[in-house]
């Protein structure tokens, strides 16, 4: 267990895996999507989760780099924590990039068209020439490799998860001027919550829904839980030493009110809702103690800090085995995507889909262990490396 933050990294993993759910609806079982919506609108409402990763990070950056960015000098210096934070989770998104490049490359060579099963046969996507899908137009790939595709009408494009990332880079952008949100107590910190939540409610008010993933609306949407995230931070050190920390019963009630949100269709109250409760379940699990209990080893225990270590591989890896295993597939087999997209047995649903996320975890085990980390260790030592020969320079 983290004990300054526990629970948070096992939060992270099951908001990875509820993003893959969501995605896979469209790719690996859409036979069954309709007939999922008309009990629950968990998996529907799955684009939800990325807003539960959006204040997370205020909080874990908040608690990481607060008080040195409120120090007189900084400890970290804002060139420092911008490195810090690139290469952290631009090596992994670089190396998906390019080999969603590369396919399209191999496409080009050999003509092959694009291909994601019958819903986008029914969009009329099917048969687009590579570099010319709405997921991997040309035109896209300066702003994706520059993690600004969020600010053009791209954001949904070659690795389409990654749009989150880009307004990720935005608020690391903008951390100096919102980090005295998570150490000061004064008005407009108090005000934070208030401003964050109008912005989110004239989002969902405007256009319906909180699913924006390009433009104004969803840097709006991103900055604004990262601020609730940097405001929380204080609430939850406050509440370590509370008695009702010390009960499963308020973190079982956190934990299980989100699933109960999402099973009906989302509007804008309700919307507004879901994300206070994400504030909620937050706050309850990073201000637990040290204690034992049933309910802590369920849901913190080795596996579920391991799947958490693994989100980011899996929140980035699973455009690639969806989107370009599908076409894999039907590129060297196209009888098996036939036959596949023609099986109506719920239970060979259920059987595809553990199967893929088996092969999704087993690749992003493999990302982590030999690239993510070792990226991130050795670009980290060449920062550390160049910082005193620029102080010597200048």
């Amino acid at each position: 267990m983290n004990q300054s933050l526990p629970l948070l990294t096992p939060l992270r993993g099951i908001a990875a895996l509820m993003v893959v759910l969501f995605h896979a609806r469209l790719l690996l079982f859409p036979q069954w999507m309709e007939s999922i919506a008309g009990h629950t609108q968990l998996i529907e409402n799955g684009y939800l989760w990325v807003d539960l990763f959006f204040i997370l990070s205020g909080v874990v950056l908040a608690h990481v780099y607060g008080e040195a960015f409120t120090r007189t000098p900084r400890t970290v210096s804002y060139g420092r924590f911008l490195w810090l934070r690139l290469t952290r989770v631009y090596p992994l998104y670089l190396v998906t990039l390019l080999l969603l490049v590369g396919w399209e490359l191999y496409k080009a060579q050999h003509g092959v068209g694009f291909y994601a099963g019958p819903l986008f046969k029914m969009w009329e996507w099917e048969g687009m020439p590579p570099f010319g899908s709405p997921f991997t137009p040309a035109e896209a790939l300066p702003s994706a490799f520059l993690l600004l595709q969020v600010v053009t009408d791209h954001g949904l494009t070659w690795n389409f998860a990654a749009w989150s990332l880009s307004v990720e880079w935005i608020s690391y952008l903008l951390f100096p001027l919102l980090i005295p949100l998570a150490v000061t107590r004064s008005r407009w910190s108090h005000l934070a919550p208030l401003m964050a939540l109008t912005v989110l409610a004239f989002i969902v008010h405007s256009r319906g829904t909180l699913d924006v993933t390009s433009g104004a609306l969803a840097v709006g949407r991103g900055v604004s839980e990262f601020v609730l995230g940097l405001w929380l931070l204080p609430r939850v050190k406050a509440a370590k030493g509370l008695p009702m920390m010390k009960h499963d019963l308020p973190l079982l009630v956190a934990f299980v009110l989100p699933f109960a949100l999402m099973q009906f269709t989302m509007t804008p109250p309700l919307t507004l809702l879901l994300i206070g409760s994400y504030v909620l379940l937050i706050w309850i699990c990073a201000a637990q103690g040290e204690r034992q209990s049933p309910l802590l080893r369920l849901l913190d225990n080795r596996f579920t800090n391991w799947l958490g270590d693994l989100s980011y591989s899996i929140y980035l890896l699973h455009a690639l085995v969806l989107l370009t295993g599908c076409e894999l597939i039907h590129y060297l087999a196209p009888g098996i995507t036939e036959w596949w997209y023609g099986q109506t047995n719920p239970l060979l649903g259920v059987v595809a889909t553990l199967l893929m996320l088996a092969v999704l975890i087993g690749l992003s085990a493999l990302s982590y262990n030999l690239l993510e980390r070792p990226l991130q260790r050795r670009l980290r030592r060449l920062g550390k490396a160049r910082q005193p020969m620029l102080e010597q320079a200048g």
